[in-house]
């Protein structure tokens, strides 16, 4: 994978979190709840794709989401036990997100949205945006 390649997913991911802290920033009702778990949806993924191709980088293998997430832990861009106890609650939540709506549920995912996962994804986001390719 190229540099340019690394820099583009980069700047989508820079963007794709701007807006989800858009998005959280606006006062709740259904549609807005949809969004931000819409943005979460595209966030998440752009953070683990970004994550995999970093770390591939690296020299090491990934696979997908959980692995790729468990390997950043290891390397130190997970920073801790909590902060990854986290990503792994935000990993279930993104994988019940895709499969079926439920009100209940996508009411539950918005909390731990907004609570917890918008400055878990943020911040991951600037870790990411401060990685040296070389």
């Amino acid at each position: 994978m190229s540099e340019e390649r690394f820099a583009e997913r980069n700047a989508e991911l820079q963007r794709a979190a701007d807006r989800l802290r858009e998005a959280v920033a606006q006062p709740e009702s259904g549609l807005v709840r949809d969004a931000v778990i819409q943005r979460f949806e595209f966030t998440f993924e752009l953070v683990w794709k970004c994550l995999k191709l970093y770390l591939e980088r690296q020299g090491l293998e990934c696979g997908g989401p959980r692995s790729t997430l468990k390997k950043a832990f290891a390397e130190g861009l997970i920073r801790s036990h909590e902060e990854a106890d986290v990503w792994l609650q935000l990993l279930e939540d993104r994988n019940l997100t895709s499969h079926a709506y439920d009100e209940a549920l996508a009411q539950r995912i918005y909390e731990n949205i907004v609570k917890d996962y918008v400055t878990v994804l943020g911040a991951m986001a600037e870790r990411i945006n401060r990685l040296d390719w070389d």
